[in-house]
């Protein structure tokens, strides 16, 4: 994992959003969100987290977790406020974000810690595994659509709106598997990466 860093001039606890997923493949939608959310609330970074072993997704076709976690290197790569860390990956078997942020806060124990997501994502998060546990020791971050209601969750969240991104990882890999034209949906060197590890292909 690349550590996170203090900025030089920054006084406090570090404020760092965290972006979880399975990122099959990572897109412009995730980075445009990061970056809102950074931006919006004065984060000093974003670290993505490539899921391990998604739990409620077992029954998905997901991409090798190296190669997911490659695409999110590159499409990362230049920007010294987004991090990326294999932290889901060095466990066995299921992955949950509440063990996930155990892990963290005992790594960075002064770092105000961010859990970015989409509407679909906020609305499902009492399914997760001890949920409640997990709202309670991270300020979780919704982002919404322009326009889009306030959702009604059990628990406190901040909101962002961002602009409009109409795209998805599961239409890109439909895209990619037909071999169509993925320009300016993805990073050029995610598309390169997909290409030259002969992912999604029909």
């Amino acid at each position: 994992m690349r550590e996170i860093h203090q900025e030089s001039g920054v006084v406090g606890p570090m404020r760092v959003g965290i972006m979880g997923g399975t990122f099959d493949p990572i897109h412009m939608g995730h980075l445009i969100a990061a970056n809102e959310v950074m931006r919006t609330l004065k984060l000093d970074q974003v670290m993505f987290i490539p899921a391990g072993n998604p739990w409620q997704k077992s029954h998905l076709n997901i991409s090798n977790a190296r190669d997911r976690m490659f695409m999110v290197e590159r499409a990362i790569f230049g920007n010294q406020r987004f991090v990326a860390s294999d932290i889901e990956m060095r466990y066995e078997g299921p992955t949950y974000a509440v063990e996930t942020m155990d892990r963290l806060r005992a790594i960075f124990p002064d770092t105000q810690f961010y859990w970015i997501v989409g509407d679909d994502v906020l609305v499902r998060m009492t399914t997760w595994h001890e949920w409640r546990r997990f709202v309670e020791q991270v300020t979780i971050v919704a982002v919404n659509r322009a326009g889009s209601p306030r959702m009604e969750v059990p628990f406190q969240y901040q909101r962002v709106v961002m602009p409009e991104v109409r795209v998805s990882a599961s239409e890109l890999r439909a895209r990619f598997a037909a071999g169509d034209d993925c320009r300016y949906l993805v990073p050029e060197a995610v598309s390169k990466a997909v290409f030259d590890r002969g992912l999604y292909r029909g």
